[in-house]
């Protein structure tokens, strides 16, 4: 299935382009702080960006990721990105997000994540899916709470090159 635009009150959630590298560099891919806890490690420089965004427009297509880019209603400005990816270990989509930190703690990734959760709801049939998040992350521990996500464990996770560890907070959502 090709991922759909959706659209929010304040976002418009559509699949990321190469031509989306300059705004992605420049508001999240390159800051370590918004880059903290997740599995990929902060961008160097914008070809990294350039190379992550290749990725995720040869991914429109999958049925096991559906990836999105935040456009704020207001302004026009893409301030993140996020979506749904299949876990083969629990056999249900994890939901994932990052926002720029300009826009923290305005409840973008409740907005952002409860439309992920309501497609995959009502295209993919799904009706559980999976949240983690680093344990020094508690903002996104709420955003798993304000969904009704329920903990299930403590756990860890590691980066994707295996050189950083974060012990995290596993969460399930059955609708």
């Amino acid at each position: 299935m090709t991922t759909p635009i959706i659209e929010t009150p304040r976002m418009i959630l559509r699949p990321l382009k190469i031509s989306d590298a300059e705004a992605a560099y420049n508001n999240w891919t390159s800051d370590p702080e918004v880059t903290k806890y997740v599995r990929w490690n902060t961008h160097q420089s914008i070809n990294e960006t350039v190379e992550w965004l290749t990725f995720e427009e040869n991914c429109v297509e999958h049925n096991d990721l559906f990836s999105w880019g935040f456009v704020y209603r207001e302004s026009n400005e893409l301030i993140g990105s996020g979506g749904l990816i299949f876990d083969g270990e629990s056999q249900i989509f994890e939901i994932g997000y990052i926002i720029m930190k300009k826009y923290w703690n305005m409840g973008v990734a409740t907005e952002v994540s409860s439309a992920f959760i309501d497609f995959a709801v009502r295209k993919l049939n799904q009706t559980s899916f999976l949240g983690r998040h680093a344990k020094e992350n508690p903002a996104s521990g709420r955003v798993m709470e304000k969904l009704s996500f329920v903990y299930k464990k403590d756990e860890e996770y590691s980066s994707f090159d295996g050189k950083r560890i974060f012990e995290c907070r596993k969460y399930i959502l059955m609708i």
